[in-house]
């Protein structure tokens, strides 16, 4: 499987955020669709996944009901945490992971903890990546962004620009096009995250790396964003 990583990386912890290859599905899910909720093959979902789990040393994952809001679930172990849109934990051993094809996937690294956030724009305007940073009551603070739809890509109505121009500055908007990466950033400096690293990938220019719900309509997969605390 391929994916994605800051460099350097965090200390303390491993970020991975993986593209549609090196899984078994077939078109229009190809090849690495970690979802079950598109109508793929529910025996190459779970291959898919396998292999994900191998490139991360066989880490289980934890993981939450995506619900578009602006939840965030503490947990201690893998497996499915409710619903929600962001994890954070202070425990070793699992990753936590979200399904994206569009939103933002935002890895947050502390001292002592670590978090995972879906964010789309409705995340976004309700804060969630504040919101998380918040919860984790952490030291230095580190945010990594990773592949996701951008400003060059993602055009919205008149309306929601001007909410989130409002909101966040008339900088993360351009007209009607929206950069949700720029919203999130302003929203984590406003409660004292310092440090944001952006990948700058976006998932609408790369299809060839990355499923779009946007440039390739419902009928695609999922990618998969990962966080972990090291021992």
């Amino acid at each position: 499987v391929v994916y994605v990583a800051p460099e350097p990386g965090p200390e303390g912890a491993r970020v991975w955020f993986f593209t549609r290859k090196g899984g078994v599905s077939e078109p229009p899910f190809d090849s690495l669709n970690i979802s079950t909720k598109v109508p793929d093959d529910p025996d190459a979902v779970a291959e898919n996944r396998a292999r994900i789990r191998d490139a991360m040393h066989g880490r289980e994952s934890a993981w939450v009901r995506q619900v578009a809001g602006n939840g965030v679930e503490r947990v201690s172990g893998a497996g499915l945490a409710g619903e929600a849109d962001a994890l954070v934990t202070e425990d070793e051993g699992f990753s936590l992971v979200v399904a994206i094809a569009d939103c933002v996937p935002l890895a947050l690294v502390g001292d002592k903890r670590v978090g995972m956030v879906h964010s789309g724009w409705r995340g976004t305007i309700a804060e969630i990546s504040a919101k998380t940073a918040q919860k984790m009551d952490d030291t230095n603070l580190r945010a990594y962004i990773g592949p996701c739809i951008r400003k060059c890509c993602y055009e919205v109505s008149e309306e929601l620009a001007d909410k989130f121009a409002e909101r966040f500055g008339s900088e993360v908007v351009e007209g009607r096009y929206l950069s949700l990466p720029d919203a999130i950033r302003r929203n984590l400096e406003e409660v004292g995250v310092g440090e944001v690293h952006d990948l700058g990938l976006c998932t609408g220019c790369r299809p060839d790396l990355f499923f779009s719900h946007r440039k390739q309509g419902p009928r695609t997969g999922r990618n998969l964003a990962a966080v972990a605390r090291l021992p």
